[in-house]
């Protein structure tokens, strides 16, 4: 076919998918309809396919988190949270490792990295789904627990030993006498230097009592400094300035005891003696030393005394007369002291140390138990740590395994200890959707609601012990239905569980209460005229086939027996799942012996087991504080005080928080329409915050709808993507609006948005359509956009002041991709490069089920694991108005004879042609491709139409385009350019 006649129309622009303008009037340099390419200066290319790094994970699940968490040695962990509920984390490249197993199945993870550990919220992509987590590289524990469910026992300690009778019960050295020469006690300033006519066999540090020198400021009890020799000795003198002076006598003041039996007595304890026949022995001292269980040594007021036997010695002690009261607080391996057990008290009688008994131990990340104590009549609790003086015994015991110790205080020196009053303000932590890392501290949102003042609902709080059964503290287990009941340690949603284990014979088992009516500090627990729910944890093992497990309230007063939470075997499996139940309707009042009780009863079968854990209670109309963020302390990232660290976001918009980013020292939330900001003002706690409206249109409903970019964000929205600098948000999607709605809301909250500031591109993932999760991939370029600004003031297609539309490059270009990912992020890799990691999801890649695998995008990777690339891109209708008039084509039907292309590749490259509508394909001529391409490709054409389209595609495996010119050469149909009504 010759061209002669022919007039080129060459594309100069190769640019993104417009969909909000009718195909047939858009400009040369946009796209009708593109899928799975990507765009670089002057041409556009298929995309780069996927390559898994790892193998397939079992069962084949769906990949719902993938994030890099670096350790505190630096060490690049990447993490990857499944649809089965198990979380793993890469060893070495290529290898993964399993942290974790049972968490909520079909969840999302949303987490932010602080003081070396990764703190991990799980959801359904809008509340919390799971406790809140963090992982420590080694250790996978919940953030925040409750405390201990009950405080300790305690009494005075009453210890007394007879001194033995023989002469030699109490003894002290002989005195030795000062030489009598001028210089026998002579003084350096305040030091002393003593010389005895004989070895005195005193030591450093050993008390010595000095008398009848001539100059009496050489007289007095001192403790030894140094001894320089067997016959001199040094001490501080209470003057200086002394002659020097001889004569007199020097006697240690250190007294041996032997008592009749082992005393028990340790060094540094007080010990008062009585009825020792030698008066200077009696008294209250300070044990210097044990040389065995029958001796103790002290200090005694004065040198010389005779031996004598006889007498008493009992334990002595500093605390004051009257009533203390004592809690104890779980410290775990992380750091955090957990919230004080419910206090107990007792009465001590003065001048004696404290035994404390009954010390609850924790779960397994448990490493300390802390002691806390008021002074006489106080409400203040203080605890002493180590290395206070005046003490026998300690405040802190260093592991979760010993039940009892001995402490001494004096009220003085307890006042002065470390005051742990705000730790009664403590929370537990409930199921979260997000979190956020702000100012050193630790933000939570989309949380779970339940009443926090019940005591060890979660079973973490320690059992009663050692003997069996163990009941958890806090809990009144029934005198005569409470058999079958104990804990449980290792089949355990986290920490400890409780299990009601059947006879075959007893019809109830395992009856635990506590009361529903206030708490220990008298705040009220259930309230009347308030419908309340109950969510718990349950399992069965697999012997369970009869017994109903039961979570109900109950008065006898009142006839109260809620029906609450019943689960027969048939309900239960062997693996925890959560189940909800109302626990009553609205109480007209609350009866004084309202209880809230834990049973199984229709006689459980023998070693049937029922297992119970994580239990919550909610007001029903409440599930959720969907305006709630919980604030941790500064640097304490598990700590939430139930009064300072609540911030409310709009709280009556009646809008949920979806998510929340940083953006140049400021912290934002994100509801579902609207945009909120706060700053930690440097004096406050965040409860105090002032908090700053910033937008009312603008929202996302998923926690996963912000994407943070290079000191700006893009938030997904229902009408659009928005990109944020902190001024006023701008849509940056309006050129495929059409596309855009057509993501299932209705499902917005599996949503995710993510940036790749090397590529500059922005990713959303959506589900399209009638899918549940996203199987779509919404692709931005914005390679040539050097700003916030820029990407929102360079759109593919602007109007001039004459009306005419046109495109130029540098602008937003936009390619779906057909991609089915659950997550996406960015992550690093142990080489310092940075990559797209995306998980894999529904349907899997080919249109099949889920592969269980994470993908990576990878240049040479010319497949998506084997399945071919769909990829193409459509031109604009051909010739646009501006072409026609410019080469007097007119407005009617024209022949398209030749068309020349510079494009490189592998395979076959498809070309199709679209006369006046995409509903009119005609398939070209396929060529050959090559890289490099080595010449232009050029094709005979007989194309009629008023104006074409041209469509080139790849779509096997291997195969791969990028196009970087295309000139189609048209003129006037020479036959017929008006067809009249033909």
């Amino acid at each position: 076919m010759t061209t002669a006649g022919s007039l080129d129309a060459p594309i100069e622009v190769f640019g993104g998918l417009v969909t909000d303008m009718s195909p047939a009037d858009l400009p040369h340099g946009v796209s009708p309809d593109c899928q799975d390419v990507i765009y670089s200066n002057g041409n556009v290319a298929t995309r780069p396919g996927l390559q898994a790094p790892f193998g397939p994970l079992a069962g084949n699940p769906t990949i719902n988190y993938v994030k890099t968490y670096e350790t505190l040695n630096a060490t690049l962990r990447t993490l990857l949270l499944d649809s089965n509920g198990i979380l793993y984390k890469e060893t070495t490249p290529g290898t993964l490792a399993t942290v974790a197993t049972g968490l909520a199945a079909n969840s999302y993870a949303n987490s932010t990295t602080l003081f070396g550990r990764e703190y991990l919220a799980i959801s359904d992509g809008i509340t919390g789904k799971d406790l809140p987590r963090q992982f420590d590289d080694t250790n996978f524990d919940r953030v925040s627990q409750s405390g201990p469910g009950a405080g300790p026992t305690v009494v005075d300690e009453n210890v007394i030993v007879t001194v033995v009778a023989s002469p030699n019960g109490a003894t002290q050295p002989a005195a030795v006498a000062i030489a009598a020469s001028p210089n026998g006690a002579s003084e350096n300033g305040f030091l002393v230097t003593i010389t005895t006519s004989a070895a005195h066999g005193l030591s450093a540090g050993q008390s010595v009592t000095v008398a009848g020198v001539g100059v009496g400021g050489y007289n007095g009890t001192f403790p030894v400094v140094s001894v320089p020799s067997s016959t001199q000795f040094t001490y501080i003198a209470g003057a200086s300035g002394l002659a020097a002076s001889g004569g007199g006598t020097a006697a240690s003041a250190t007294a041996t005891i032997q008592t009749a039996a082992a005393h028990g007595f340790v060094a540094g304890q007080l010990v008062t003696t009585t009825s020792v026949g030698v008066a200077g022995y009696n008294g209250t001292f300070a044990i210097t030393s044990v040389p065995d269980s029958t001796h103790f040594t002290f200090t005694a007021t004065t040198g010389g005394l005779a031996a004598s036997g006889g007498g008493t010695a009992s334990a002595a002690g500093n605390i004051a007369t009257g009533v203390h009261q004592v809690c104890v607080i779980f410290k775990t391996r992380q750091g955090y002291l957990t919230k004080p057990s419910p206090a107990s008290n007792w009465t001590a009688s003065g001048g004696k140390r404290a035994v404390v008994t009954n010390i609850p131990t924790g779960p397994s990340n448990v490493v300390a138990r802390i002691l806390c104590f008021t002074g006489a009549g106080g409400a203040s609790f203080f605890y002493v740590g180590a290395g206070a003086t005046l003490f026998s015994g300690t405040m802190i015991v260093n592991d979760n395994t010993s039940t009892s110790a001995i402490v001494d205080f004096s009220d003085a020196i307890l006042l002065a200890a470390t005051n742990v009053d705000n730790l009664f303000r403590l929370v537990e932590l409930g199921c979260c959707a997000g979190v956020i890392d702000y100012s050193q501290r630790l933000f939570w949102w989309g949380e779970r609601n339940k009443l926090n003042n019940f005591v060890n609902l979660g079973f973490d709080g320690g059992f009663t012990g050692p003997s069996l059964p163990h009941y958890p503290l806090g809990w009144t287990p029934d005198p005569v239905f409470a058999p079958g009941g104990t804990d449980e340690e290792n089949f355990v949603v986290w920490g400890a569980a409780y299990s009601i284990v059947g006879n075959g014979s007893t019809a109830t088992r395992g009856l635990i209460t506590q009361s529903a009516v206030q708490d220990s500090l008298g705040a009220p627990l259930i309230q009347a005229n308030t419908d309340y729910s109950v969510r718990a944890r349950c399992a069965r093992n697999s012997l369970l086939t009869q017994g109903t497990l039961h979570v109900n309230l109950f008065s006898a007063s009142a006839g109260i027996n809620t029906t609450g939470l019943q689960l027969t075997p048939a309900q239960l499996t062997t693996s925890y799942a959560e189940y909800t139940a109302e626990l009553t309707a609205p109480l007209a009042s609350i009866p004084s012996d309202l209880v809230l009780r834990v049973y199984a009863d229709t006689t459980p079968n023998q070693n049937g087991q029922l297992y119970i854990d994580s239990i919550e209670i909610f007001p029903t109309l409440q599930p959720v504080n969907s305006s709630l963020v919980r604030a941790s302390r500064v640097e304490d990232p598990e700590s939430y005080d139930g009064i300072d660290g609540l911030l409310s976001i709009a709280e009556n918009n009646g809008q949920a928080i979806r998510a929340a980013f940083k953006l140049r020292e400021r912290l934002y939330f994100v509801k579902e329409h609207s945009l909120h900001a706060t700053q930690d003002d440097g004096t406050n706690e965040p409860a105090l915050w002032s908090i700053a409206e910033i937008s009312r249109r603008l929202g996302t409903p998923s926690l996963r709808g912000v994407g943070i970019g290079e000191d700006w964000v893009v938030i997904a929205h229902r009408t659009g993507l928005y990109i944020f600098s902190g001024g006023e948000p701008i849509k940056i999607s309006q050129e495929i609006q059409p596309t855009w709605n057509q993501i299932n809301w209705q499902y917005g909250q599996t949503l995710w948005v993510t940036v790749d500031t090397k590529e500059r591109r922005i990713f959303v993932g959506a589900p399209m359509g009638a899918a549940t999760s996203p199987n779509k991939i919404l692709m931005l370029d914005y390679r040539d956009l050097d700003s916030a600004e820029d990407i929102a003031g360079r759109p593919p297609i602007n109007i001039t002041y004459t009306g005419r539309k046109t495109a130029t490059d540098k602008t937003r270009k936009w390619s779906p991709w057909t991609i089915a990912a659950n997550s996406c992020a960015l992550i690093e890799r142990s080489d310092g490069t940075a990559l797209v990691a995306l998980g894999g999801g529904l349907p899997g890649v080919g249109g099949g089920s889920a592969t269980g695998k994470v993908y990576q995008l990878a240049a040479t990777q010319l497949s998506d694991d084997g399945t071919a690339i769909p990829s193409y891109y459509t031109t604009h209708y051909f010739p646009e108005r501006a072409v026609e008039q410019a080469l007097s084509l007119g407005a009617h039907r024209k022949l398209f004879s030749y068309l020349t292309m510079y494009v490189e590749g592998a395979g076959s490259l498809a070309l199709t042609s679209f006369t006046n509508s995409a509903s009119a394909p005609q398939a070209q001529q396929a060529l050959p491709l090559s890289s490099p391409a080595i010449k232009d490709l050029e094709l005979p054409i007989n194309v009629l139409g008023e104006r074409v389209a041209f469509q080139v595609s790849t779509n096997q495996p291997g195969t791969w385009f990028r196009l970087q010119k295309f000139t189609p050469s048209l003129r006037i149909d020479p036959w017929s350019p008006v067809r009249g009504i033909n």
